[in-house]
């Protein structure tokens, strides 16, 4: 009987040993340390985890109108365990500065730590650490509070060049599916880090994520100097630490991330996003054409490349947001990917600017896609009318819509302003008649647009809906602003200026004096290119 029981026993576990054999994983064969970009050179980086094992998913390039791209993607495992995704893109801009962009996709369930080591990297640091302390991170009505910084430091190399290095972001990516495929995707933000050590002669970077989450790093190097002197590199750390919130901080190959508004779907308070307004950088082009100094060159170089990936990675003519802005949603049924015109008209304008400034005619070209947009829109009936040949296009289009959104005064001022832009540039008349027809529904609408009541006496009204109401605060200045801008721009044309607008600009600044404001000196600090 023992020898029955011994007998079923061992069959039992030569059973369980086949089961095992047949479903149990394949090892691995992986490496841990990878050189990335090797080959009878010094390679571009090495990459080591704590433990981890590396298979070489693939590697591709990118070749842009003002760069070019070299990613290097791994997958990771524990053992016979996957963990995740590793990448490196090397982007080299034509004035020769490189810019890298380091993540590591956590998939799996133990968080883990990734370190990319950078060759001949010896250097003196300037550290960034104190340059932010006195700068106190309001509570914003909107987004709350944005706690991201700014950048580590400034580093000058030894073999005579310089790097400027970011800091670490870690983030959960949070995804609200619609139908068709269509779908809102911002990140949840965590923490920010200092991913940085010195050893020997090389720069370490690690990247820490937990499980189900995202790291990432970036820095950029040239092998001359970004900034003239280590004080003026940080001057302009200080100066990103005054305007955090709308400081270039979080850099990604294909999207600047900044805080957005709280009324987003998937729901945070903590919600970062990819904000097509924000992918520009029309101030680090004019500080270029203002000081000369090499690192804001780059910076203008990568943002545009910036706009270029994102375009191609979502395979889409405009630029979409990409996550869902539940105060549009809720007016009008619009979810992500929508187009939002203020952000497109800011991106456009400063395609504009680059192509002249760094002498780049094809993003020229680019920049006009907005324009034809606008015209289309304009025949297509997302417009709210007043009369013959006299429209405004609506703020938003997207999937979901279900009436035509309003049309906020903001709004169209910045498009007439650009198709103004687009017409100087490319001489086709349909642009300035666009133009034109927005400016004369503003002008039909008229004094409508000024507020009567109680502490908003003469102030402007910030949008004129599809039944012709209006309802909203206006922004302090911006409008202000756009007034101005586009009085210029207009006396050029065959139109002239317009009396409506210098009515428009009379009551807004009479309004603002009552709140004691330098209204002309305010105004000239925010007019830009």
């Amino acid at each position: 009987m023992k020898r029955w029981h011994l007998s079923v026993g061992l069959l039992s576990l030569a059973i369980i040993a086949g089961i095992w054999v047949i479903f149990s994983p394949e090892p691995v064969e992986g490496i841990k340390e990878i050189k990335v970009g090797s080959s009878n050179e010094e390679p571009v980086a090495r990459i080591f985890g704590d433990g981890l094992q590396f298979v070489e998913k693939e590697q591709t390039e990118g070749q842009w109108a003002t760069a070019h791209d070299n990613v290097y993607s791994y997958k990771a495992y524990d053992g016979n365990s996957y963990v995740g995704r590793v990448s490196l893109t090397e982007r080299r801009l034509q004035n020769g500065d490189t810019i890298y962009y380091s993540s590591f996709v956590n998939e799996g369930n133990d968080s883990h730590n990734v370190t990319f080591t950078y060759p001949a990297m010896q250097a003196e640091m300037t550290s960034f650490a104190s340059a932010g302390e006195t700068i106190e991170h309001k509570h914003d009505n909107t987004v709350g509070v944005d706690p991201t910084t700014i950048p580590v430091g400034y580093a000058t190399l030894k073999d005579g060049g310089s790097a400027w290095l970011g800091q670490r972001y870690e983030s959960s990516v949070l995804r609200k599916e619609y139908s068709g495929d269509q779908s809102s995707i911002l990140r949840d933000f965590q923490n920010e880090s200092n991913p940085y050590a010195t050893k020997e002669n090389q720069l370490e970077q690690t990247l820490v994520a937990k499980e189900d989450s995202v790291a990432e790093s970036w820095f950029m190097r040239s092998e001359e100097e970004l900034f003239s002197s280590s004080k003026k590199a940080t001057s302009w750390a200080e100066d990103m630490a005054e305007n955090y919130r709308w400081a270039k901080k979080w850099l990604t190959p294909d999207g600047v991330y900044q805080k957005i508004p709280w009324s987003i779907e998937p729901g945070t308070k903590m919600g970062y996003g990819r904000v097509i307004g924000a992918l520009p950088h029309q101030d680090a082009l004019s500080r270029f054409e203002q000081t000369g100094e090499r690192y804001f060159e780059s910076m203008s170089l990568n943002a545009v490349t910036t706009i270029e990936a994102y375009r191609s990675n979502q395979d889409t003519e405009l630029w979409k947001t990409e996550y869902t802005s539940t105060w549009v949603q809720k007016a009008y049924g619009i979810h992500a990917p929508y187009t939002d015109t203020r952000h497109n008209e800011k991106l456009s304008l400063f395609l504009m600017n680059a192509s002249e400034v760094l002498g780049l005619e094809s993003i020229g070209a680019e920049s006009l896609k907005y324009a034809d947009y606008l015209v289309a829109q304009s025949n297509d009936g997302n417009i709210i009318s007043f009369g013959d040949d006299a429209f405004l296009v609506g703020d938003y289009d997207g999937p979901g819509k279900e009436e035509v959104p309003h049309a906020s005064l903001n709004h169209a001022l910045g498009e007439s302003y650009y198709l103004l832009k687009a017409y100087d540039k490319s001489g086709d008349e349909k642009y300035l008649e666009l133009a034109y027809s927005i400016r004369k529904a503003i002008e039909t609408i008229g004094s409508q647009w000024i507020r009567e009541e109680g502490d908003h006496s003469e102030d402007l009204w910030y949008q004129v809906n599809e039944d012709h109401t209006f309802e909203g605060n206006d922004y302090q200045l911006l409008t202000l602003v756009d007034l101005h801008k586009n009085q210029k721009l207009w006396a050029e044309t065959k139109y002239g200026e317009s009396d409506t607008f210098d009515t428009l600009i009379e009551s807004k600044t009479s309004y603002l004096e009552r709140t004691g404001l330098d209204v002309e000196q305010a105004v000239n600090e925010r007019i830009s290119p």
